[in-house]
């Protein structure tokens, strides 16, 4: 009698459990489902109160005032005029005043899984570029290893570039890695770090760019070493704690591209490739507005 008392307490804890876990996700999907339509004062309010964190640019002007002024002092003539020359393309295609006009938002932990697949679709610029069908043209023939590779499906709550991953080589299956929190191509059932093909990266998104990253003082080896650091995290878990890009365990997408160049370059000469290098976590856009980071190619 005893036993199976035990046994009906432990399945009523267990009920109880799924229960509160049930009616937590349930929370989070709805928050999120209605994150995007709140007026910004309320959006400030209660996504505070769960734990979201709301993503900064530099307090600049312009793409330029993002280069430290001892770069360009130090830097060879050629160096620095790639970096101009990166700053103004920038500019250009995506003016800063608007760049840093996006509300970007990184969601508490519980919330991440269900953000990550939720997106506004970009009706004003799915008008001028694409149709929103999940299809692009980006020329991955031009792509070297270590280059950064960024899509855009529609804004997110972290903002414009939704997802990140690392070109390795080659055009075949192991082409390109990324940590995604869905099932990959191979039919793994547990997010984390994967080989994906460049087909994911052109008929998967509307938008992708290919961007190579600056390594001065530092040779340029160090995108090929960033790839293959990427390489041995594969089969790690997907971190859905965004605001903590320390992690060594686990990785989402920008963090696994901005930790290739960071933990392994030298102590005494970062490659740091986040617009916000004081920051503990890593978004898209953060990639896209480094001063390290150019574009080699992008299309819709």
């Amino acid at each position: 009698m005893r036993k199976l008392m035990v046994l009906f307490l432990a399945m009523l804890v267990s009920f109880t459990l799924v229960a509160r876990e049930r009616r937590g996700m349930d929370d989070s999907l709805k928050f999120v489902e209605k994150f995007f339509s709140l007026p910004s004062q309320q959006k400030e309010e209660l996504a505070t109160e769960r734990g979201w964190v709301k993503v900064e640019i530099p307090y600049v002007n312009s793409y330029f005032d993002m280069v430290p002024q001892k770069i360009l002092k130090e830097a060879p003539d050629e160096v620095r005029e790639k970096i101009m020359e990166a700053a103004e393309e920038k500019e250009a295609e995506f003016p800063f005043k608007e760049f840093n006009s996006i509300e970007r938002w990184i969601p508490s932990p519980q919330d991440m899984p269900f953000a990550i697949n939720y997106y506004i679709p970009d009706k004003e610029t799915d008008s001028k570029f694409g149709n929103g069908d999940g299809v692009n043209s980006c020329d991955f023939s031009v792509a070297k290893k270590g280059d950064v590779l960024l899509v855009h499906n529609g804004f997110v709550a972290w903002g414009w570039h939704a997802h990140a991953g690392i070109f390795y080589g080659g055009s075949g299956v192991y082409a390109t890695i990324e940590s995604n929190a869905n099932q990959n191509y191979f039919g793994d059932p547990h997010p984390g770090v994967h080989f994906e093909p460049i087909s994911h990266w052109n008929n998967d998104y509307d938008f992708c760019r290919i961007m190579r990253v600056i390594t001065w003082p530092l040779s340029h080896s160090y995108r090929a070493k960033a790839a293959e650091y990427a390489r041995q995290q594969l089969g790690k878990l997907y971190n859905f704690n965004w605001l903590w890009k320390w992690r060594t365990d686990r990785f989402y997408c920008s963090q696994l591209v901005w930790a290739g160049y960071y933990r392994t370059s030298k102590w005494y000469a970062r490659i740091n490739i986040d617009a916000n290098p004081a920051d503990t976590w890593v978004a898209p856009d953060e990639l896209y507005a480094s001063w390290r980071t150019w574009t080699v190619t992008s299309s819709w």
